[in-house]
């Protein structure tokens, strides 16, 4: 079993068993305070929405920060759509920026913030005639890196416009899992909660062996410089 796979799957392990002591925990104070809860939420009005919208943009900017938690907690004060709307508008505003940046400053602001392996690793996109259709899975896929995928994408052929719808339909899945996980965590539904997480962990798990055939059937060319 590839060490990738095997570390993940310690990772997941020893998430689930976290998740689950952290749930039974706290269940007891999210019952209790949910009226307060949604009343702060209320009091801080289209203030939040421009927090978690700036958190959501700062989250996809610095790519190794993981965006399950800010997403989780849009579910958890907004609900599962509107939580939703929320993440797809700061990752439409983030996707934007990142794009420009790096199709001004090309690749030396890629290797100064990721390294020549990463780019050797995904520098496939480069050069992909099909790019369009691979960058779409690759986002669709649970557990694949979307923070360097929204840094390496530009160095393909794809337009802004391209680009942007690939990444936001492609990130839907992924957003809406943790801003469902987030509402029915605050409703006290920890059934939902759990099989969100258990369904999203098994669709991972199957993306990391897909992603890697991707890689394989499309070869690892490094981008030209």
């Amino acid at each position: 079993m590839p060490k990738e796979k095997i570390r993940f799957i310690i990772f997941l392990i020893f998430f689930i068993l976290l998740s689950a002591v952290v749930g039974l925990i706290f269940l007891p104070f999210i019952r209790e305070n949910q009226e307060a809860f949604s009343g702060w939420i209320a009091e801080l009005g289209i203030k939040g929405v421009f927090i978690l919208f700036i958190m959501q943009i700062g989250q996809t900017v610095v790519a190794p920060v993981p965006g399950g938690p800010v997403q989780v907690f849009a579910g958890a004060a907004y609900g599962a759509w509107r939580g939703l709307f929320i993440m797809l508008a700061g990752s439409v505003a983030a996707t934007i920026l990142i794009f420009s940046l790096v199709r001004k400053f090309g690749l030396p602001l890629i290797r100064r913030f990721f390294g020549d392996e990463t780019l050797n690793t995904w520098g496939f996109l480069s050069n992909e005639k099909k790019a369009s259709l691979t960058v779409f899975i690759l986002f669709l896929i649970p557990g694949t890196p979307k923070g360097f995928l929204t840094y390496l994408g530009p160095l393909s052929k794809l337009s802004l416009f391209q680009f942007t719808c690939i990444s936001v339909f492609g990130r839907f899945p992924a957003l809406l899992s943790s801003t469902a996980m987030g509402d029915a965590a605050m409703q006290g539904n920890w059934k939902l909660f759990f099989l969100i997480f258990a369904l999203t962990a098994i669709l991972g798990i199957l993306g990391i062996q897909l992603k890697n055939r991707i890689k394989k059937g499309v070869g690892n060319q490094a981008p030209n410089s």
